[in-house]
């Protein structure tokens, strides 16, 4: 009779457990940087709802730097600022991957896109923290 009562209650233990974790999946957010002095690369996966707000922070970015491109869901493409700077940017609900070579673009505009990157990283952590 006990070993019963032990195996229902590591039951609703992983009942519980398991239930919170999906309750609390918004909470993960993992971004990655690699920084060397040839290229630059930011990877991140989120919850989808901050999907938008992503989107946000790139276009502003490009606007502010008159490029005649912008970020949608979906996108995997290369951009290219007036200033001729080129990044790689792909992204989907959750996801974004922006890659920068340094050696072939000027250094104001390698610290552009790097400020646009950090500037992501903060919206990122700041919805983290506050949920």
């Amino acid at each position: 009779m006990q070993k019963r009562n032990l195996l229902y209650a590591a039951l609703i233990l992983a009942m519980v457990v398991g239930l919170s974790s999906c309750f609390h999946r918004h909470h993960d957010v993992h971004v990655r940087v690699n920084d060397d002095e040839d290229v630059y690369r930011l990877r991140a996966s989120f919850d989808k709802d901050l999907t938008g707000d992503v989107q946000r922070v790139i276009n502003d970015h490009l606007r502010k730097h008159q490029a005649h491109a912008f970020v949608t869901v979906y996108t995997d493409k290369q951009i290219t600022l007036d200033d001729g700077t080129s990044f790689y940017i792909k992204s989907g609900p959750g996801r974004l991957r922006i890659k920068v070579d340094r050696t072939g673009n000027p250094e104001e505009g390698n610290e552009a896109v790097i400020e646009m990157c950090d500037e992501i990283k903060e919206v990122l952590a700041g919805r983290d923290d506050n949920e």
